[in-house]
């Protein structure tokens, strides 16, 4: 049902949305995540448990009919004669027991509506880590993607500067080691081409994990999406991960689970009251002897007190008491991974204008200091060395300018993943800052 309405909400958006964008590849990866059929299938599990003990408090009515063919001898004696006879036996009887005080099975009650509050908690943390999956699997694949074109674009140049350096060589214009060096540098680019390339294949076949389907390409990033920072201060967040994390919350009502199941194993010390009910209708009484037709009604009240099992009752206690340190072990655990991440993603996502303005400059300084080296190359005042290493300097200039984009965009995911607030209204303003408008896209080579 979740999953129905989590489509329903995407549907009017998905029109619009490209073949392998971030929020068609979303509807895809939910509809074949088995994480997240996983933690649905589990949840039917704790729900049919609550109903199973809910249902020990509830009245037992039992129906039981009964027809025997009998056959009577009775050996003779001085006083009466040897009775022999064949008859059928019919008896019927219906029972009520209903618990009037049965503490133990309440308490157990209790605790399997916690898990199942669990269980609610570990589906939408199961959904959440699907979209933050998404999220960082199709930046990677960006990643990816861009590395290669950048590595393209400079063997693009590099070749094209190869060609005219042997057009020179030839010509007894340039220098033989000048040749060598841009011999090098291209086959070392074409190298790490096919490197990139078959990166970005793996990069793709990861989203495809997740979707269950291929994925032949993406749509671009824009790189001029606004990056707002973070609003509040950053205790904040860390205060409303605190109380929204459904991962935490899960784990609250896991410790909240084992207090109630401490608390029922204890109460098998003490009795257990029950009302009974019955009807009985027979015409055969003791060993099934004939006799006139009878029925009898019942009502009594029956108190069961436990007085040793071998040491079962505590034994049981002793479990739930370890199981609830383990829980709570488990949450302090979380509660500090939790306060880690929030923090450092907070950091990250307050920085994130900063260094991508950074970027920007390095990227423009680099493509002025590119020029300025073909431009003294061509004068012989630079050598090729020198050329090449402001290639090089370009393309990380282009991969750290992109990487900044990125950086904040899982910075983002991260925060509102560990806040409890990356839902699909958050995945559509991902899908608007990530995918460009244009109708190219990034296909694997």
């Amino acid at each position: 049902m979740r999953r129905t309405c989590v489509l329903l909400l995407l549907m009017p958006f998905s029109l619009t949305a490209k073949a392998d964008d971030l929020l068609s590849l979303y509807q895809r990866a939910v509809e074949a995540s088995p994480a997240l059929n996983g933690s649905e299938y589990a949840l039917e599990v704790a729900k049919a448990q609550e109903d199973q003990a809910f249902g020990k408090l509830l009245p037992q009515v039992n129906l039981m009919g009964n027809y025997s063919l009998n056959e009577f001898h009775s050996n003779g004696s001085t006083l009466s004669p040897e009775v022999s006879s064949s008859y059928p036996g019919i008896r019927a009887n219906i029972s009520l027991q209903q618990p009037l005080f049965d503490l133990q099975a309440y308490l157990l009650m209790k605790s399997q509506q916690s898990r199942t509050s669990q269980g609610e908690e570990s589906l939408l943390a199961a959904h959440q880590q699907l979209i933050a999956d998404l999220i960082e699997r199709y930046v990677d694949a960006l990643e990816a993607a861009d590395k290669s074109e950048i590595i393209a674009a400079e063997l693009a140049s590099t070749e094209q500067q190869l060609s005219r350096v042997r057009a020179m060589q030839a010509r007894q214009m340039a220098m033989v080691t000048d040749l060598y060096e841009l011999e090098a540098r291209t086959e070392t680019l074409r190298t790490e081409l096919l490197d990139s390339d078959n990166d970005a294949r793996i990069a793709l076949e990861k989203l495809r994990e997740l979707t269950g389907s291929p994925v032949t390409g993406l749509q671009p990033a824009r790189l001029d999406a606004v990056q707002p920072a973070p609003e509040g201060k950053v205790e904040t967040w860390v205060q409303q991960a605190g109380q929204l994390n459904p991962e935490l919350q899960a784990l609250r009502h896991a410790v909240e689970s084992a207090n109630q199941r401490i608390l029922a194993y204890q109460a098998g010390h003490l009795p257990r009251i029950e009302l009974q009910l019955s009807e009985t209708y027979s015409d055969t009484s003791f060993n099934n002897r004939q006799s006139p037709a009878f029925d009898i009604g019942t009502a009594a009240v029956q108190a069961t007190l436990p007085i040793y099992e071998g040491g079962a009752t505590s034994a049981r206690v002793r479990e739930a008491e370890a199981r609830k340190r383990l829980s709570e072990a488990e949450l302090e655990e979380k509660l500090r991974e939790l306060e880690k991440l929030t923090r450092a993603a907070y950091l990250d996502m307050a920085t994130s204008p900063a260094r991508c303005q950074a970027t920007d400059r390095q990227l423009s300084a680099s493509e002025k200091s590119r020029d300025a080296m073909k431009k003294g190359y061509g004068l012989g005042v630079v050598t090729i060395v020198d050329l090449l290493d402001a290639e090089k300097r370009l393309s990380e200039a282009r991969r750290v300018q992109r990487q900044a984009r990125y950086r904040y965009f899982k910075a983002r995911s991260t925060l509102f993943y560990q806040a409890g607030r990356l839902i699909a209204t958050e995945l559509l303003l991902f899908n608007r800052w990530l995918v460009s408008a244009g109708p190219s896209a990034i296909k694997a080579r």
